[in-house]
């Protein structure tokens, strides 16, 4: 099977030729997972390399056939997703293309109206991935695999949801042999699935629920001293999306990480929850962590103002991430900050209150995301009546980091604009504050001591000595200068200007008259997210009880309904 993460544009839009890349995770797990199985699988990633009907010919010369390809769709790369899909059916007649990820869990329709995907994967992808695959080469019947949906005559089938993975050890190591490019950064592991909080803009809820499941200590150490032994990673992150919700794994792991020796060999660093941190571990845990190599940790604040981290509820107060935040520091484990601009109702005055809540807090380093109303989740259902979320083709331009790494004169227009502001306003004040937060010595000293971290440039070695090189990192500074500019000026001064280079920015002005009590939230499905609670538990004791666990669908109430996948 060929896997392939497709890219609209590269990461870190103008910085992308020095910013290291990360590892498609998603894909490399299931690729982990299908060769276990005895299938083989080859990956494609566009961050490397773009591709073409001659790269697709070279990657599928030892697959068997008929060829099955797989493209993981985030929102922002879809339009790319559909592009490969349809030089796929071109290239190939007889293959078949799946498409999986979040993007198509939340609209499957909109992915399979695309004539050149024949197949869409809701959800956790391994096992439903594996079925399918098995379907499509004879043992079995596509139609009949929970998670799959498909068309039948026109009409939309989505078959009955599939359950988790009960138990995600299950997994196999994760396959970096299919990774061993140098533009990759290789220091990674993902120890942990879910989170069971209800913020309403993060769409892996879609995915997961409320569950959370993590993997054996044993496991995740001896990944640590495969990545130290054989890739030579003395600095590695966890891309969990909450690192430290059960204390009790978290001080298991610090002891078998002691135990064996990787606490002087390996500096880690964690995303997690300053509220998990504080309320679930507190000192103890801080404390074992550091002592066991653990020397930063990221809390996504979001925002430095309470109302508004309510109303997107966090269920999590700035005070506690600044008391967490003195909390490590008190053991010498650095914290960085992410937030987000741009949420609904959010002012001029609180973006510069997040601003000084952060330069408060010390922490060693923040970055300014732009908001993204990501279909499938509660946000996007409170935005999308507004007539302020604005979707170019194929949803190119839902990109969280898409103000801080175009030029200020790029007219992609930002995904959501709340009613309190302008785009140019908001642009501008994403911009500025990041650059205010970036450009300083303790960042220029990262860039050219290649330190690992928020802001983390490659560069080439003796790049000062190449013509090249110093072409792209001036055209870079160049970039950089007119933007700092440009965004320091005052918004009487550039407003107009800036309106008048892009006239599609005055579509979505600030209303002044606008009253921000009037702003109405919608929750999660309770229904569904219980549900994926309920399939989980069963498919944990099928499991226990026989030593797997079944996703084929059976009996007449699981019939394909033609119905929204998440409902």
């Amino acid at each position: 099977m060929l896997l392939i993460n497709p890219a609209t544009e590269k990461f870190g839009g103008f910085l992308s030729r020095y910013v290291p890349v990360g590892i498609p995770v998603a894909i490399g797990c299931i690729a982990a997972y299908l060769e276990e199985r005895d299938i083989k699988c080859n990956v494609i990633d566009e961050e490397l390399y773009d591709i073409t009907p001659d790269v697709l010919r070279d990657a599928v010369k030892d697959l068997k056939t008929p060829y099955v390809f797989g493209i993981t769709c985030m929102t922002a790369h879809v339009g790319r997703a559909y592009q490969i899909a349809r030089m796929i059916k071109e290239t190939f007649e007889d293959s078949t293309v799946v498409a999986g990820g979040l993007h198509p869990t939340a609209l499957p329709e909109e992915a399979l109206q695309q004539v050149s995907i024949d197949y869409v994967v809701r959800g956790e992808g391994e096992e439903v991935m594996y079925q399918l695959y098995k379907a499509l080469h004879g043992d079995g019947d596509p139609s009949a695999i929970r998670g799959v949906s498909y068309m039948k005559d026109g009409v939309l089938k989505n078959n009955a949801p599939a359950p988790l993975l009960p138990n995600i050890d299950d997994i196999p190591p994760f396959p970096y042999h299919h990774f061993e490019h140098p533009k990759y950064d290789m220091g990674f592991l993902t120890t942990s699935r879910g989170c069971p909080y209800r913020c309403s803009y993060c769409s892996q809820r879609l995915l997961t629920g409320t569950t959370y499941r993590y993997r054996s200590a044993e496991n995740i150490v001896n990944d640590l001293e495969m990545l130290y032994n054989k890739y030579n990673q003395d600095a590695v992150v966890f891309y969990d999306d909450n690192f430290c919700l059960n204390a009790r794994r978290v001080h298991e792991l610090c002891d078998l990480i002691v135990a064996r020796g990787l606490h002087n060999k390996i500096s880690l660093s964690v995303q997690t929850r300053a509220d998990n941190v504080l309320y679930h571990g507190g000192e103890e845990l801080v404390r074992h962590m550091a002592a066991s190599g653990f020397n930063h940790m990221g809390f996504g604040v979001e925002t430095g103002v309470q109302r508004l981290a309510d109303l997107i509820r966090k269920d999590e107060t700035v005070d506690c991430h600044l008391e967490t935040t003195r909390l490590c520091q008190k053991y010498g484990i650095d914290v960085s900050f992410f937030m987000i601009f741009g949420l609904p109702t959010e002012t001029t005055e609180d973006r510069r209150e997040s601003y000084e809540v952060v330069q408060e807090a010390l922490v060693a380093g923040t970055k300014y995301n732009n908001l993204i109303p990501y279909p499938g989740t509660p946000l996007f259902k409170e935005l999308e009546v507004s007539g302020r979320v604005v979707a170019t083709e194929n949803w190119a331009n839902f990109n969280s980091v898409l103000a801080m790494t175009h030029s200020i004169f790029d007219k992609t227009p930002l995904p959501y604009v709340p009613e309190t502001c302008s785009e140019f306003e908001l642009k501008r004040e994403i911009i500025r504050y990041n650059l205010m937060s970036f450009v300083n010595m303790k960042s220029v000293a990262a860039v050219f001591g290649h330190s690992k971290g928020l802001g983390w440039f490659m560069l080439p070695k003796r790049w000062y000595l190449k013509p090249r090189e110093l072409f792209e990192f001036g055209k870079i500074g160049f970039y950089l200068a007119v933007n700092i500019v440009i965004s320091s000026l005052p918004l009487w001064m550039t407003e107009w200007f800036m309106n008048l280079l892009n006239p599609a920015m005055k579509n979505r002005p600030r209303i002044h008259e606008y009253d921000p009590t009037t702003y109405e939230t919608v929750d999660w499905d309770k229904i569904e997210t219980k549900n994926i609670t309920v399939r989980l538990k069963e498919a944990r004791d099928e499991r226990n009880s026989t030593g797997k666990f079944n996703i084929l669908m059976g009996g007449a109430e699981e019939e394909p309904v033609s119905s929204d996948a998440t409902s």
